[in-house]
């Protein structure tokens, strides 16, 4: 079990190091959406993702009141940049900020993760 954990915070680890760089990376229309919109796509379904693994950290018994304050700081963030993020129009500079700060929290949580066992 203990290597199933080791893979999920290396992949969120790997994803928060990928994610800024794939905002940059220029990619041609594909059947009319824009490279902006897919990575807009892509970083929506990774907030979502964060949002619902730090919800079920929260919720879990077995997680010291310590660790659960560190989710309770983590979560709005987290809502907060999935809510941006679900906004129709998002510029391509904010996304950028979004997909940083996405990153970022995908870094805590990861290193959050390790601590939690």
């Amino acid at each position: 079990m203990k290597t199933g954990w080791i893979a999920v915070i290396a992949m969120a680890m790997v994803m928060g190091a990928l994610a800024p760089a794939a905002l940059h990376a220029q990619l041609p229309n594909v059947g009319g959406l824009s490279s902006s919109l897919l990575d807009k796509s892509a970083l929506l379904d990774q907030a979502k993702k964060l949002v619902s693994d730090l919800t079920a950290m929260k919720q879990d018994p077995s997680v010291s009141a310590a660790d659960k304050s560190k989710v309770d700081s983590m979560l709005p963030k987290a809502t907060s940049v999935t809510d941006e993020l679900a906004k129709p129009n998002v510029e391509p500079s904010r996304l950028a900020q979004l997909g940083g700060q996405l990153g970022e929290l995908q870094k805590e949580y990861g290193a959050l993760k390790g601590l939690v066992k």
